[in-house]
């Protein structure tokens, strides 16, 4: 075998072109190939999708009437700045070259609510980011960044309620009362930290159909549906807490529902027209929607399990699937935990200690917190 010999002061000048060349190509600029918009008027909102190679790393400015993107190490892979636009949302829009970056200018002609996101490539299509402007009422801040803390909003719902007691225990405890206690001890729980918004999807004693519960939680746009109730059993010695997110099965079957609606089938997927598909197709898709919230929601799943587990025995030592029609919301992660038994004399009386419903208040809302730190939610 042949050995080459070479230089020190030829060895550095190849470790420093290859450090160049390396430099050159990590700064590659990210093409950014087209930019739509369209209005929507059912939803009053005016939306922006930027298609592009890579994924879009960007920062945020916004002022009472610019808002102000900017795209690092970017570029238009063509002249993109003949962009259709509504004057009753945007006074201009203008798109700048400046130095590596891309900044993207939005003048408004009033207040607008300003929501923005990223798309992952799928069905063919690559990287997507997507800017939506609506006439909510908001409030300004100076500047947003990808590392600024951004509230978790998290829908607590209390089972039953009203004309449906839901479980009831043999010494009359109705399980409706019970877990009304026990998500606002959650909701009180929650709200002591900084980064994270939790909302009652029910707020007293009556009763919202199942499928409402799910659009209350949509309506206020939450990272994470979680539904509480109190199991009971023809077994009256079966005992512990659970935890279950939708199956599978029951995904499929909800996805055809989903779609007799397009307008939210379009918002559910994040910006991904069906409108060009044919029905066996954006089922599938609106199916791989609901794929992604279901593990998700296993995830969360299992570290709120994990944190009841240290104050309950449990039902079921795994995270159990079904389909619950309550966690059937394609884009938000959902689960739903049987707190204990009524069923079961000696669980029922602790249901009915404050101290206990205390208790596990408190694990379910560790395990949450503990959920949103790891990145799950």
């Amino acid at each position: 075998m042949k050995i080459i010999t070479i230089s020190r002061r030829n060895f550095i000048k190849l470790i420093t072109l290859f450090l160049i060349s390396k430099d050159l190509y990590s700064s590659t600029p990210n093409k950014i190939n087209d930019v739509r918009n369209f209005f929507d008027k059912s939803l009053k909102r005016y939306r922006f999708v930027f298609d592009s190679k890579d994924k879009i790393e960007y920062e945020v400015y916004k002022d009472k009437d610019i808002i102000k993107f900017i795209f690092k190490n970017s570029m238009f892979s063509s002249n993109l700045n003949q962009i259709r636009i509504d004057k009753n949302y945007v006074k201009n829009i203008s798109i700048t070259k400046i130095k590596n970056n891309i900044e993207v200018k939005f003048y408004l002609n009033q207040p607008l609510n300003l929501n923005y996101f990223s798309i992952t490539p799928q069905d063919k299509k690559g990287h997507r980011f997507v800017v939506d402007l609506t006439t909510d009422k908001i409030t300004y801040s100076k500047k947003i960044n990808n590392n600024k803390k951004i509230k978790k909003i998290i829908a607590i719902d209390a089972g039953h309620g009203g004309k449906d007691p839901g479980a009831v225990g043999k010494r009359g405890t109705k399980e409706k009362n019970v877990v009304y206690d026990i998500s606002k001890r959650i909701f009180s729980e929650l709200k002591k930290y900084k980064n994270v918004k939790p909302v009652l999807v029910r707020k007293g004693d009556y009763y919202i159909p199942l499928r409402k519960r799910t659009l209350i939680a949509r309506e206020n746009k939450a990272d994470l549906f979680i539904s509480i109730h109190a199991d009971a059993a023809r077994n009256r010695k079966a005992s512990g807490s659970s935890v279950y997110v939708l199956s599978q099965k029951g995904a499929t079957s909800e996805a055809a529902k989903w779609l007799a609606n397009k307008e939210n089938s379009v918002d559910l997927i994040g910006g991904l027209s069906l409108d060009d598909k044919d029905n066996q197709l954006a089922k599938i898709l609106l199916d791989l929607s609901q794929s992604a919230s279901i593990e998700s929601s296993l995830s969360v799943a299992k570290t709120i399990l994990s944190s009841l587990a240290k104050l309950n025995r449990l039902h079921s030592k795994r995270v159990e699937q079904a389909g619950f029609v309550v966690l059937k919301s394609p884009d938000i992660p959902s689960l739903l935990v049987e707190t204990a038994f009524l069923s079961n004399s000696e669980e029922e009386k602790k249901l009915k200690s404050k101290r206990f419903r205390e208790k596990v208040a408190k694990s379910i809302a560790k395990g949450i917190i503990s959920s949103i730190e790891k990145k799950i939610i």
